[in-house]
């Protein structure tokens, strides 16, 4: 590198996106720790659209079945 301010810009350049980087994965760190209480909390809302258990099958006799 002839110039030393090239250098400079190549440093300012890198220590950008190395704080781009750290900042992004501190915020997925972050939201991702703290999706685990919200997705709890969220579980206690009442869901009118909620699908229900499977339960039993209803027994349906035939007249053939039946002796």
């Amino acid at each position: 590198m002839y110039n030393p301010y090239a250098l400079w810009n190549l440093y300012i350049f890198m220590r950008t996106i190395h704080g781009v980087y750290i900042t992004y994965s501190f915020f997925v760190w972050l939201l991702g720790s703290l999706s685990y209480p919200v997705v709890y909390a969220m579980s206690f809302i009442y869901n009118p659209y909620e699908v229900k258990q499977i339960e039993d099958k209803k027994n349906q006799f035939k007249l053939n079945d039946i002796d």
